[in-house]
C-alpha cells in the first residue's frame, strides 16, 4: 500500500535503521532529526503515517500537535523500556502502536502493517458512506420494477390460479407441485380432448380426439355433468370432485380443475383440465417428508451454527446449534436478532453476498438480545435458482470467542512481563543501593548509613512481596473462603495495618465506624487486601501532593441499606477523567516506574467477585473518595 511516511527522531543511526528495515513496496519516507522540523515535514508532505522517538526533546509534544493537525494520522511511538509506562499512559488513547527502541525490524514492520490496515479502513468506510445516495437510487428503482412485475402477475393471475388450487390440494403445498404425476389436457367448446400430457396418455389410454367425459365414472361421466362442460357454462375457474377410471380399471378419486381459455373476443376456446392421482400424491407427499426429516437431521447435527435468510436478511431456517444458542428467530430480520459491531454497513459477508451473489468468509463481531458479544468467523454460501436468481443465503458460523480472548490474554500476558521486568529491575536496583549503604556503614562504622540501608531494602522487599501477590492474584483464578466477618473488628483490623505508615508520612488518619455494624460475609483476606491497597494509594497521593495544607485521610464504615461501604477520602493530589475512567484497566498506573498497574485492577475484580462495586469521585488538587460498597451476603453466582 503505497502511504508517505514521516520519521522524526534525533539518533540518527535510529532513522537510516528505520529507513532500511521498510519494504521497498511502500513509498520512500521522510525523515527530520528534532520535533520543530519534524512539524515542518508533516505540514509540506502530510503524511498518513508519522513515527516518532518519544524520548527525544518536544517528542511528546510533537505527537499531540500532529493529532490536533489531523486525528486520522497513524503515529506509532518509539520509546525506551524506561519511558514506555509514562509514553502508554499519556498516548494511549490517541497512537497506533508502541515500539521499544532500538526498533526490531520485524515488530516495525508489524506495526507498520497495522497502521496501514486501519488507513485502508477508514478510506473504504467513507467510499460506502459516499456509495450511500447512488445506492439509494438503486433500490428506489428495483422498487418501481417490483411494482410493476405484480401488475403482470395480476393480468395473469386468472390463468394459473387453478394451479394452486391443485397444488394447495396436495400434502405439502406449492413446494411438491412440480414433483407431482398430475394429468393435464386441453379440450374444445364442443367436450373432444384436443391434446394431453404423457402422464394422462400412459394412465387413462389414448383419447385424442375422444369425448372429455369419458375418463370418468358416476355422476360425471355425462357431457352435461363432466368438468369441462361445467367450466363452459360459468365461463370461469371451476373444482370439480370426481372419480376417474384409469385404463387398468381402477378407480381413483380426484379433484379436478379448470380453466376456460378466451380469444380476443371474449369467448371461450378452449378448456385446461388438470388433476393429480391422491394415492401418488400421497406416495410421493411421504417420501418428500422423509427426505425433509433426513436432511433435518443432517443439519441439525452439524457441530456449529447455521442458519439461512432470504435477500431482505429475514431468517428462513435455522440449525439446532443456532436455536440453542440464540433462541428461535425465524421471521426476523438477521441483525435484529445479532447486532453487528465491527463491520460497517455493507461491508459484512452477508450483506456482499446479498449485493454480489458470490461466497464470502470474514469475522463478525455480534452481540445477542443480553448484551453478549461473539467473535463469529461468517462463511456465506448463495442459493440460485435454475435462472440465477438469489433467493436464499446459507452462512455458517465458528465461534471464537475463546481463540480471541485467548489471544488477548497473551498480550496481556506479554505486556505484565514486561512491566513486571521493569518493575523488579527497579526493585533490584533499590536492593543494591540499601546493600551499598549498609555495606559502607558497617566499614565506616555509621549505625545511621546502616538504619537508612535497612530502610530502603525493607522498602524494597515490601514491593517486591506486593507485586508477587498481585501476579498470583491475576495468574490463579482463586476460590472465595467465604466467612462470617464482624465489620468492626475486621475495619479496626485492616486500620491497624497502615495506621503507623500514614502517620509516619505526617498524615492525619481517621477512623469513623458506625456502631453496630454487624457481620458480613467475605473473604476477609482478599477485601483486607483491597482496602489496605486503597488506603496506601490515598497515602501516597498525599505524599506526591506539593501543595502546603494539612493532609488527611479518613476511613469510614457505615450501613447502607442491606449492605457495607467502605469509604476512604483523601485530600491528596486528586485525579483528573481521564485517570478515572481508566483507573481500574489492567496495567494502567500513574505512578511510572513505581506502579505495575495491576493493584486497582486487582481491588476492583475482588469487590465484583463478592457482587459489590466501587465507584470513585475526584477533583485534581482536592483529593479522591473510593466507595466500596459489598452486599452482608455474597450472591450465589460470585
Amino acid at each position: 500500500m503505497e502511504k508517505t511516511l514521516l520519521i522524526v527522531s534525533d539518533d540518527k543511526q535510529e532513522r537510516e535503521s528505520i529507513v532500511a528495515g521498510i519494504r521497498k513496496e511502500r513509498s520512500e519516507p521522510v525523515s527530520a532529526e528534532s520535533a520543530l522540523e519534524g512539524m515542518g515535514r508533516f505540514r509540506d508532505f502530510h503524511p498518513s503515517i508519522a513515527i516518532v522517538n518519544f524520548d527525544m526533546p518536544g517528542g511528546q509534544e510533537l505527537i499531540d500537535s500532529i493529532m490536533s493537525e489531523n486525528p486520522a494520522v497513524q503515529i506509532i511511538v518509539l520509546c525506551k523500556a524506561r519511558s514506555l509506562d509514562l509514553a502508554m499512559g499519556e498516548l494511549k488513547s490517541s497512537t497506533a502502536d508502541f515500539l521499544l527502541r532500538p526498533v526490531q525490524p520485524v515488530a516495525l514492520d508489524m506495526a507498520l502493517r497495522r497502521a496501514e490496515n486501519v488507513l485502508s479502513l477508514q478510506a473504504r468506510l467513507e467510499q460506502t458512506m459516499a456509495n450511500l445516495t447512488i445506492m439509494s437510487a438503486k433500490r428506489a428503482a428495483e422498487m418501481v420494477d417490483t411494482e410493476r412485475f405484480l401488475a403482470i402477475r395480476q393480468i395473469v393471475d386468472r390463468m394459473s390460479a387453478f394451479i394452486g388450487q391443485v397444488a394447495n390440494d396436495v400434502h405439502g403445498g406449492v413446494k411438491y407441485f412440480n414433483e407431482l404425476p398430475y394429468f393435464v389436457s386441453i379440450h374444445s367448446p364442443d367436450c373432444k380432448v384436443l391434446a394431453a400430457n404423457p402422464t394422462y396418455i400412459r394412465n387413462l389410454g389414448y383419447r385424442i380426439h375422444g369425448n372429455s367425459w369419458e375418463i370418468y365414472s358416476g355422476k360425471r361421466a355425462t357431457r352435461e355433468n363432466c368438468p369441462v362442460a361445467r367450466t363452459l357454462r360459468n365461463e370461469d375457474i371451476m373444482e370439480t370432485r370426481a372419480l376417474v377410471r384409469y385404463k387398468s380399471g381402477a378407480k381413483v378419486p380426484v379433484v379436478v380443475h379448470t380453466a376456460p381459455i378466451f380469444n380476443d373476443d371474449g369467448e371461450a376456446v378452449l378448456v385446461l383440465e388438470i388433476f393429480a392421482g391422491s394415492k401418488e400424491i400421497e406416495r410421493l407427499a411421504e417420501e418428500v417428508r422423509t427426505t425433509q426429516q433426513r436432511y433435518q437431521q443432517l443439519f441439525d447435527s452439524v457441530p456449529i451454527q447455521i442458519v439461512a435468510v432470504d435477500p431482505h436478511l429475514r431468517i428462513t431456517a435455522i440449525n439446532r446449534r443456532f436455536k440453542e444458542d440464540f433462541g428461535r428467530p425465524v421471521g426476523q430480520n438477521f441483525f435484529d436478532v445479532l447486532r453487528p459491531g465491527r463491520f460497517p454497513a455493507f461491508r459484512d459477508p452477508i450483506t456482499q453476498t446479498i449485493k454480489d451473489g458470490l461466497p464470502h468468509q470474514g469475522e463478525l463481531v455480534l452481540t445477542d438480545r443480553h448484551g453478549v458479544q461473539y467473535n463469529m468467523m461468517a462463511g456465506t454460501a448463495p442459493i440460485k435458482t435454475l435462472a440465477g436468481k438469489l433467493f436464499q443465503i446459507l452462512i455458517t458460523f465458528t465461534d471464537v470467542t475463546r481463540l480471541r480472548q485467548l489471544q488477548d490474554n497473551l498480550t496481556s500476558l506479554g505486556m505484565m512481563i514486561g512491566t513486571i521486568s521493569h518493575d523488579l529491575k527497579g526493585c533490584l536496583t533499590g536492593l543494591d543501593a540499601g546493600l551499598y549503604l549498609i555495606d559502607t556503614g558497617f566499614y565506616r562504622d555509621q549505625p545511621g548509613r546502616i538504619e537508612e540501608g535497612l530502610e530502603v531494602a525493607k522498602l524494597m522487599v515490601e514491593r517486591v512481596r506486593k507485586q508477587v501477590q498481585n501476579i498470583l492474584f491475576y495468574t490463579k483464578e482463586r476460590k472465595l473462603v467465604i466467612q462470617p466477618t464482624n465489620v468492626e473488628q475486621f475495619a479496626t483490623d485492616v486500620a491497624a495495618n497502615v495506621d503507623q505508615r500514614i502517620r509516619g508520612a505526617n498524615i492525619t488518619f481517621l477512623c469513623e465506624f458506625e456502631p453496630d455494624l454487624g457481620e458480613i460475609e467475605i473473604d476477609p483476606d482478599l477485601v483486607r487486601s483491597t482496602l489496605i491497597n486503597i488506603l496506601e494509594n490515598a497515602m501516597e497521593a498525599c505524599i506526591e501532593d506539593r501543595s502546603d495544607k494539612t493532609y488527611q485521610i479518613t476511613f469510614r464504615v457505615s450501613r447502607k441499606d442491606t449492605d457495607v461501604q467502605f469509604d476512604i477520602i483523601d485530600n491528596g493530589s486528586g485525579m483528573n477523567e481521564n485517570q478515572i475512567k481508566n483507573m481500574f484497566t489492567m496495567f494502567y498506573t500513574t505512578k511510572g516506574s513505581k506502579g505495575t498497574g495491576l493493584g486497582l485492577f486487582i481491588a476492583n475484580k475482588t469487590v465484583q467477585k463478592h457482587g459489590g462495586r466501587i465507584t470513585v469521585d475526584s477533583l485534581p488538587g482536592l483529593g479522591t473518595t473510593f466507595y466500596i460498597r459489598l452486599p452482608r451476603r455474597v450472591p450465589s453466582a460470585a
